[in-house]
């Protein structure tokens, strides 16, 4: 049998925002798995972006709770046991590597970065009000 999930029954357009040009409220309503129903704000630039909004929020209060968990000092051994990594590796193939050793350094740091914050970003709530 099909796990059934929250649907999204009826929208309205409550208003546009004052403060950010483009944007618009909706009042969504959502039918739950267990039949129960629910009235939910949602902002974004259209309804699609609205909606997608709310879903990221549902997941991201769904996961948020088990990565809350895991203590900070956790992460901190986490992302430095990742550049203990990548050094280890590069220094294991230097004679490969040559005069591209401190590009691939530098470019593999980069990407671990980049990687943390576009984690992090994705973390964060979006449907709030404009």
């Amino acid at each position: 049998m099909e796990k059934t999930k929250r649907k999204a029954i009826h929208a309205e357009l409550r208003k546009t925002s004052k403060t950010f040009d483009g944007w618009l409220k909706y009042e969504v309503l959502i039918e739950n798995p267990d039949g129960s129903r629910e009235k939910v704000p949602a902002y974004g630039r259209d309804l699609q972006d609205a909606l997608s909004r709310v879903v990221h929020d549902d997941k991201v209060k769904k996961i948020l709770p088990k990565i809350e968990k895991v203590p900070a000092w956790a992460w901190v051994v986490l992302w430095f046991a990742a550049i203990t990594y990548i050094t280890l590796e590069i220094d294991n193939h230097k004679d490969v590597l040559n005069e591209w050793i401190g590009l691939i350094y530098v470019s593999s740091i980069t990407v671990l970065t980049l990687l943390t914050v576009t984690i992090t970003n994705w973390f964060k709530l979006r449907n709030r009000n404009k």
